[in-house]
């Protein structure tokens, strides 16, 4: 487990348009606060069905109390095991589909001290 490093705003821009991969933004509540438009092309979601949302809404079903219970321990330690790196996850569509993706997940601390969190997601099946 490790403390997440910060990223600069400039990093997350980048990151948002890297190699045009599907991009999405969460608050430090896991609230979606942005998409890029190959998420949403590729994932089926609009902004307006997820944008203010739970971030969990991209998850299947089954795996979104222990992503919840994962945000949560993160908020209290600030200690992660799954940022900066790939991950291989389902991602799940607005139509129902699940996707087999690779998530690289990054952590930024805010101007207030809270916390943000980007990935792309590398769609694999």
């Amino acid at each position: 487990m490790h403390t997440p490093q910060p990223r600069t705003v400039e990093s997350i821009s980048l990151m948002r348009e890297q190699e045009d991969l599907p991009f999405v933004r969460a608050d430090c509540n896991g609230l979606v606060i942005e998409t890029n438009q190959r998420f949403r092309s590729v994932y089926g979601w609009e902004d307006k069905d997820l944008v203010g949302q739970s971030l969990g809404l991209i998850l299947p079903p089954d795996f979104r109390d222990s992503h919840h219970a994962g945000f949560a321990r993160f908020k209290l330690t600030e200690i992660s095991t799954v940022l900066n790196h790939p991950l291989k996850l389902a991602t799940y569509c607005a139509d129902g589909r699940i996707i087999e993706s690779e998530h690289f997940i990054v952590a930024e601390r805010q101007l207030d001290g809270s916390w943000s969190f980007a990935a792309t997601l590398r769609p694999l099946s």
